[in-house]
This record gives structure tokens, sequence and C-alpha cells, in this order.
């Protein structure tokens, strides 16, 4: 018994890690934002850029935003959510045509309060809800920056 936790522990540790992003190889590209989170996203999180609400496409592992089609100059997002808490939630940064920016956002699990709507929590529900109101989170929304579409989806 003592033999075989010894075995499986090692590969228990190995199945759970990720790689975060090596900035140094792969660098931010121009006027997009990324934010990589410690925990993949399970529920539905709101993105605000400049104040506007940016709709997300949602994947299987939930793990790194990327948010494209910013303008140049400089920004502020904040993220919000009743199923997760985020440090930091808010931050202010700076993009070019040739360098993007990066956070790294500590999440944890915690239902704030109840949901008014199922939309709010399940990612389902919410791709549903945008699918009604007409908006297509794959193809993204219009910036209030002048520099286009404005696309936020996850991968990794």
């Amino acid at each position: 018994m003592k033999k075989t936790l010894l075995i499986l522990s090692p590969l228990l540790f190995l199945v759970g890690c990720w790689k975060p992003i090596n900035l140094d190889k792969h660098p931010i590209k121009g006027n997009t934002l990324a934010l990589e989170f410690s925990t993949p996203a399970k529920y539905v999180m709101g993105l605000k850029i400049d104040g506007q609400e940016i709709p997300i496409s949602y994947t299987g592992k939930n793990r790194v935003l990327w948010v494209e089609g910013l303008s140049e100059g400089k920004h502020d997002f904040s993220i919000n959510s009743i199923s997760y808490v985020y440090g930091p939630e808010v931050g202010k940064y700076e993009i070019t045509k040739d360098q993007g920016a990066y956070f790294f956002i500590q999440g944890r699990k915690y239902r704030s309060t109840t949901p008014k709507d199922r939309a709010s929590v399940s990612i389902r529900a919410y791709r549903k809800q945008l699918k009604k109101q007409g908006i297509d989170a794959k193809k993204g929304v219009e910036g209030d920056g002048g520099g286009g579409k404005i696309r936020a989806y996850f991968s990794h």
C-alpha cells in the first residue's frame, strides 16, 4: 500500500501542473491584454475595459484570457464574478502596437451572493443570453477607442 502511494503521488502532482506563460520566449503581441488565472474559470465572469463591458468566449480550459483589438495607449480593466474572488480585480496598463500587457490573477472560488439569474453563473446560460441579445462573443464588440473590434477569449 505504501509503495503504491509513493508511486502515484508524483504522478498525481504532475497531472495537476501547468506551465505559466514564459514572457521571454512568448512576449504578448501588440494591442493585446493577457490575463492568466491561477485556476481555470468554470463559472461566468464579467470583464470591463475602460468601463465598456466585453463579452467573453469560453473554451474548455479557461486559464488564460486574451483581449485583442485594443487601441494603443493607457487602459484599465476590471473583472468580477459572483463565483470567484480575484486579486487583482482591477488594473491599469499601457499597450502599443508592438507590445501588449500581462497580468497574473489569483482566483479563489467563493460564492459571494445568490445569483439573480442563471446567466451570471452558468457559462451555457451566459452564451444563450448573448445569443438572445444578438452578440457574438467570438467576433467581439466595437471598441470605444477606435481600435476596431475588441475580442476576449480563453485559451490553455
